[in-house]
Parts: C-alpha cells; sequence; structure tokens
C-alpha cells in the first residue's frame, strides 16, 4: 500500500527534475549547526534524537538537511561488514534463493550493529535516514538497486548491492545517498574515513542516475544525461 502511494505521488509531481537548486534562498548553516550540536548522541532513543535535531527549524528541508546531516557524521561503515558482505555475494551469486535468504539476515544484523555502535553499510544509512525522517514528519522511502563506479558497471553485477533514499519535500521526490556522502573505506588501512560530501544531497535526478539505477524504475526520476 506504501509503494503504491509512493508512486502514485511521483507521477502527481509536477516536475519531477527536482534537485537542490528548488532551495536556493535556505541557508542550511542553521541546520548543519544542529547537527553538529548534537555530535556523538547515541542512538538508544531516536524519537528525541528526530525532534531534538528538527524542533529548533522552520522548514521541512532544514530540517531533512540536519538528520541528513547528522547521520553522515556519525555513521560511520564498517570495513569488516563491507568484507563479509563481499565474501557472502560471491559465494552465493550462482543460487539466488539462497543469496536473498542471507541479505536478509543480513540487514538485520547490520541494523542491530547500526544501533549499538553506529557502525553499519549502505542499508543501514537508508534505513536511519528514514526512520529518523519519518519520526520528524518527513516522507522518506528506501530504493534498493545499483550504486555503480567506472570500474563497476551493471552488467558485472549479480544481483543489486546498494541502498538509498528518496524524500518527499513540498510535493516533489528528491534523491539522496547518505552512504556515499558520509565517507570511504580506506582499503590499504582497512578503516573508514568521515569525508562529507554534499553533493549526494538532493543531487540532479539525471546526474544521480549516473551511478545509481533503483531496482523499480520509476524511482529513476528522469533519464540520466549523457557524461560529459
Amino acid at each position: 500500500m506504501l509503494k503504491a502511494l509512493c508512486i502514485l505521488l511521483v507521477f502527481s509531481s509536477l516536475n519531477l527534475r527536482a534537485q537542490l537548486e528548488d532551495f536556493g534562498v535556505i541557508d542550511f548553516r542553521k541546520a548543519d549547526s544542529v547537527a553538529r550540536s548534537y555530535h556523538g548522541a547515541s542512538l538508544n532513543n531516536l524519537p528525541i534524537l528526530a525532534s531534538g535535531l528538527t524542533s529548533e527549524l522552520e522548514t521541512e528541508v532544514e530540517q531533512f538537511r540536519a538528520i541528513y546531516y547528522w547521520v553522515c557524521h556519525n555513521v560511520q561503515s564498517g570495513y569488516g561488514l563491507k568484507e563479509i558482505n563481499d565474501r557472502n555475494r560471491y559465494r552465493l551469486k550462482d543460487d539466488f534463493e539462497a543469496l536473498a535468504a542471507w541479505d536478509r539476515q543480513f540487514k538485520k544484523d547490520l541494523i542491530q550493529r547500526l544501533l549499538q555502535d553506529k557502525v553499519t553499510l549502505c542499508s543501514g544509512y537508508a534505513f536511519l535516514l528514514r526512520q529518523l525522517s519519518q519520526l520528524a514528519g518527513i516522507q522518506v522511502v528506501i530504493i534498493n538497486g545499483y550504486g555503480t563506479t567506472p570500474d563497476m558497471k551493471i552488467q558485472d553485477l549479480q544481483s543489486p548491492n546498494h541502498a538509498w533514499n528518496a524524500v518527499l519535500l513540498n510535493g516533489k521526490w528528491y534523491l539522496c545517498d547518505a552512504t556515499w556522502s558520509s565517507g570511504y573505506i580506506d582499503l590499504q588501512a582497512k578503516r573508514f574515513v568521515f569525508d562529507f560530501e554534499p553533493a549526494y544531497f538532493l543531487m540532479a535526478a539525471d546526474r544521480f542516475a549516473r551511478d545509481h539505477q533503483p531496482e523499480d524504475k520509476e524511482w529513476l526520476l528522469d533519464e540520466p544525461e549523457e557524461l560529459q
């Protein structure tokens, strides 16, 4: 039912090419400052955290920015979790049912690790962004699909390997990826490095589609432009 409602709202939007420029008059410095004031906050009580991050901010986009900024600066990807994920996805790549069953359990484990230690992978980032946003009254959904790089093409992937979010603001859907905004895993040092990349916050849909391909094509929102 929720998925059907989301798709209906997508098609009811007058302008699907939603992007950060729609909020050009918004100064996000206050939202970022509020998020920084809660740095290190626990995930033991998500309603309290969501309220603290948003109650002082007037607009939904500022409230969402504070949540997004907090998640990107307080949750890290786990190198060990990535190794486990990569190893098992490769081991089960030819057994779709076994891979799907393992993936479901692994996602549950990721959420538990996230809430305990603020360490997770992409599905945990997407989950937390959705939970905090919904507690603040902002509609956010999780999108599963393929995250690609210049060295990793979608045709080389056996199954979806990434998760991100769409957020409804002022009647339009916007795309964002808190995982890719938060930083990166230094494979040589085997550790996560916080390095905030704001480009994936409400990125234009055509640009987003260059390295994000959703399972449900409705969430493309627009066709990708030719690479420059």
